[in-house]
């Protein structure tokens, strides 16, 4: 009686296979609820918590995120205004809003900055909800821009790893078969009737 055929290593790699070309998605997806936290301070009545999506930061569009909470309940805070203030040692100034509205995470606001230049930069948070305001100082280093290989490596990395698997699943079945003489004879049988069926008369 002919066993079943076991596949447990084309269900492994073609599992492999799907978490490696899904591996950007969910990296946008872990950055798109905040980032990394780049500081927390307290300043009465408010709980500021600074997010990045990337660390370090870098010349282009930045994303950074704030979470608001009161600082005796720690319940967040959704009704404030929260505005940014960026300026470098050259004396060049940015100011931002930031939003809920153009956050993912509607417990965040949110401000998409664009960034010129690599260098430190002092940025003043001011948040002010009624009669409540606060302001933080803080320190801000962007980065030298990355090399392009470098800041699209995921996309990069994905086809040569399909690749990669592709034929280390190739080279697991031709060993599975090699393993199986039964197997081997069908198919030089097969092969040999195929050549005498297209032998030319």
């Amino acid at each position: 009686m002919k066993k079943p055929e076991r596949r447990p290593f084309r269900h492994t790699w073609s599992f492999l296979l799907l978490i490696v070309i899904l591996l950007p998605l969910f990296v946008q997806i872990a950055r798109a609820d905040g980032g990394v936290v780049l500081w927390q301070r307290i300043s009465a009545p408010f709980t500021i918590t600074l997010f990045s999506t990337e660390v370090p930061l870098r010349p282009g569009v930045a994303d950074l995120s704030v979470l608001l909470e009161s600082t005796e309940g720690h319940s967040p805070i959704l009704d404030a205004r929260v505005l940014i203030e960026l300026e470098n040692e050259a004396g060049t100034i940015i100011r931002v809003e930031a939003t809920r509205s153009q956050a993912q995470n509607k417990l965040l606001y949110c401000s998409l900055i664009n960034l010129p230049e690599p260098g430190q930069w002092k940025m003043r948070l001011h948040v002010r909800r009624g009669d409540s305001s606060a302001e933080v100082l803080s320190d801000l280093v962007v980065a030298a821009p990355q090399p392009v290989l470098l800041s699209h490596w995921e996309l990069i990395a994905v086809p040569p790893i399909i690749i990669g698997l592709f034929i280390t699943n190739q080279c697991l079945r031709r060993k599975r078969v090699q393993s199986r003489p039964e197997l081997n004879l069908a198919v030089h049988m097969h092969k040999a009737s195929n050549y005498r069926h297209f032998r030319p008369m």
